[in-house]
């Protein structure tokens, strides 16, 4: 068999190659879909947590309200003191308190009991009547976990929003909820509260997040593990409250194999709600895709390798003749260990090189030094000889030339920019050969065109207008681009075209302030080089901006621009009026007390504002002056308000300030201005700060309510305080002693 040569081996591993395209691709999309299954099923996960969350919390909430509000009962602190035995007024309090027990237990069906233990009196009063701890424990506690001394010792504890699983008489497992009542001294508790949650309606709320059998669903308490499920199962048992970490989807290693578990912190309870899913149910969901891959990565491979041969000896053939073509036709042949693309290559640069075209290298010689004696006669005075210009192609034989430069529309697009310059050339080109002589060169962005005539004639300068006009139409309606013709003065002899050239140059600047696509330097030479503007007219204008007329300013304005520019005005007048201009409206701001517009407004420089046709140059003035005059109002209204706004605030305050909300920003709000803005006019008018006099009406209402009688947890929310803490506070900074040494002197 015969062996096939190097570059037929390379061809066929190069398409072989090619194959790791959809094999790389297969596995980034298996990755990738394995990726999305986990996210998807983190996500479920996540807002299954948080419906948990919002109910679980909601009722956790309900029931801290209502130990609350038992643990700040007037009527069962004042049986928690009882020492011996009860009276009859105890006991009517006795009974009242078990009415309103009974109204609380049929509000919430979340709650199973809800009971009140005296620990001085060893008294129960509860949903099932008043009775003694022991029978009560007897009755509806009594378990093997817990004795009676337990659930004594339990109770004389100080509680807040603790729970403890405990399984009643009748078998029911029930979450109890334990709080002490407010006034107990440090140590134990005179009477404790406790509300029994209902564990089946917890464990159905926690069963029905579960969207597969194989999930489990958790509650993990800070002081008492885990509360939710009862017995440990594999994939829970080991969970450390502190380790569990909100948000983060931990993938950890049970008993029963590797799980991902998602973390939500309560919100009310220092409980975590734990979701535990298999990874084995992610994962099977991924087989059928891995299988999938699996098989179509095989059938590309033995199609692919199929492909790979037939196109490898497809495109060898046309290799092969070329290499037999060169080989009869070279000087030198291909060895066993040589590139068959170098040796191609060596041998097409000596072909080449061998019979280049002459003349296409002499013509492009020619045009090159063309275009640079071209150059040379725009940029500097000549003084050679016209026989040097004729032997490049260069005719300019006659006694006059005036030069003509062509600006195309600005263009980001270098290449789009070249297409203009190349249409403007050989169309201005032919336009005009019939009527002169005409060389056209490049200067950079612009094409220069040298018209060369027999005298400086009028007649020659109408035609020259025309054929430009022609070809600004043509390009307008046929190739869509707009360009600028700027031509110089008709000067004799071959220096005359560096002046001609340098006269377009300089008519750059009045494109702009003339508003046309053709200027002729012979018409502009003389334009007017001064203005009219008075220290009178500037003093009216001064006048209006200080009083914050901007009509009147506005007016006064436009008059001295169609004053001075309702003609033809060189550059410089054009650029020196309008800094002057400037200079009035700064000077004007200062004395109507704008003294920072330079710096906050937008005053364009003389070099972006010379640039402005006269129209959009009165647009901008009109709307400087109008945010001037109205700043300068602003400024006047809160000079001319005195103290009227500070006393309007002080009321709108006096009104709201019990409202815990109340602050600045409502205030700034109300008044329709900034906050900033509000502190500040108060501080100007006043000499103090807004919110420290929010502060000083509720401290000093907040006395009068403690002189009255009333307890500092009153009097927080009474004089405009969220809670006590923040009261105290406040309180304490204001008045350098605390609510209640404060109400300790009467």
């Amino acid at each position: 068999m015969k062996r096939k040569p190097k570059v037929y081996i390379q061809m066929f591993l190069s398409y072989l190659g090619m194959l790791v395209i959809p094999v790389a691709a297969a596995t980034v999309i298996y990755g990738y879909s394995r990726q999305v299954i986990r996210g998807q099923t983190e996500k479920m996960n996540d807002n299954l947590l948080e419906m948990i969350q919002r109910d679980l919390d909601q009722q956790i909430s309900d029931v801290q309200k209502i130990a609350a509000r038992l643990a700040m009962d007037t009527s069962v602190q004042a049986i928690s003191k009882v020492k011996s035995e009860f009276g009859t007024e105890d006991q009517m309090a006795l009974y009242y308190l078990y009415n309103d027990l009974q109204s609380l237990a049929m509000s919430e069906d979340f709650i199973n009991d809800v009971f009140i233990y005296f620990n001085n009196t060893q008294t129960v009063c509860s949903l099932q009547g008043n009775m003694s701890a022991e029978l009560f424990y007897d009755l509806y506690y009594r378990n093997e976990k817990h004795s009676l001394e337990e659930f004594r010792e339990y109770m004389r504890q100080r509680h807040y929003n603790d729970t403890l699983r405990i399984r009643r008489e009748n078998g029911d497992d029930t979450l109890l909820f334990t709080m002490t009542t407010l006034d107990s001294n440090v140590g134990e508790g005179s009477a404790t509260i406790g509300i029994g949650i209902k564990f089946s309606q917890l464990e159905s709320r926690l069963s029905s997040m579960k969207w597969d059998d194989s999930m489990d669903a958790a509650i993990i308490s800070s002081h008492n593990g885990a509360i939710y499920p009862g017995e440990a199962k594999d994939s829970i048992e080991g969970l450390v409250f502190e380790e569990l970490e909100e948000g983060n989807h931990t993938a950890l290693s049970q008993r029963g194999g590797r799980c991902m578990i998602s973390v939500l912190q309560s919100k009310v309870i220092d409980w975590k709600y734990v979701a535990v899913l298999p990874m084995t149910l992610i994962e099977s969901s991924a087989k059928q895709i891995q299988l999938i891959t699996i098989f179509c990565l095989f059938g590309c491979g033995i199609v692919g390798f199929g492909v790979s041969y037939y196109l490898t000896g497809k495109n060898y053939n046309p290799l092969k003749s070329l290499v037999d073509t060169f080989k009869k036709h070279g000087d030198k042949d291909i060895g066993e260990e040589d590139n068959v693309y170098q040796w191609l290559n060596t041998q097409m640069d000596d072909f080449f090189k061998k019979h280049v075209d002459a003349n296409r290298l002499i013509k492009a010689n020619a045009k090159s030094l063309k275009n640079y004696y071209l150059f040379q006669l725009l940029q500097d005075y000549y003084y050679g000889k016209g026989q040097e210009l004729e032997r490049c192609g260069i005719r300019l034989n006659l006694d006059y030339n005036v030069v003509i430069l062509f600006e195309p529309e600005k263009k980001k697009d270098m290449q789009e920019l070249v297409l203009q310059r190349f249409i403007i050339m050989n169309i201005f080109g032919e336009m005009c050969q019939d009527h002169f002589n005409v060389e056209m060169a490049e200067m950079g962005e612009r094409v220069a065109a040298i018209i060369n005539i027999p005298d400086s004639s009028s007649e020659y300068g109408e035609i020259l207008k025309e054929k430009i006009e022609n070809l600004q139409a043509m390009a307008e309606e046929s190739f869509k681009f707009s360009c600028t013709a700027l031509m110089g003065s008709v000067c004799r002899g071959l220096e005359g075209i560096h002046t001609s050239y340098l006269q377009a140059a300089e008519l750059e600047q009045y494109v702009v302030i003339l508003d046309t696509d053709l200027i002729i330097y012979d018409d502009v030479k003389n334009l007017q080089l001064h203005y009219d503007y008075s220290i009178e007219a500037e003093e009216k204008i001064i006048n209006a901006i200080e009083a914050g007329d901007s009509r009147q300013a506005g007016k006064l304005m436009m008059q001295i621009f169609d004053h001075n520019l309702s003609g033809k005005v060189s550059a410089d007048t054009y650029r020196c009026l309008v800094y002057d201009m400037v200079g009035t409206l700064v000077r004007g701001a200062g004395r109507g007390g704008y003294t920072t517009a330079a710096r906050e407004l937008d005053f364009p420089d003389g070099f972006s504002m010379k640039r402005l046709p006269v129209d959009k140059l009165k647009e901008r003035f009109r709307e400087l002056l109008d945010q001037i005059c109205k700043r300068v109002q602003e400024i006047k209204k809160e000079t001319a308000g005195d103290k009227s706004f500070s006393r309007k605030v002080e009321a709108y305050i006096e009104e709201n300030f019990k409202d815990p909300d109340l602050n600045i920003s409502i205030t700034s709000q109300h008044f329709d201005i900034t906050p900033a803005y509000l502190s500040s006019i108060y501080k100007k008018q006043t000499g103090r700060s807004l919110l420290d006099y929010i502060n000083t009406m509720r401290i000093s209402h907040a006395q009068k309510l403690l002189e009255q009688g009333y307890s500092v947890v009153e009097v927080a929310p009474m004089a405009g305080f969220r809670d006590s803490g923040s009261f105290i506070r406040a309180f304490k900074k204001k008045t350098g002693v605390t609510p209640g040494q404060f109400k300790s002197k009467f």
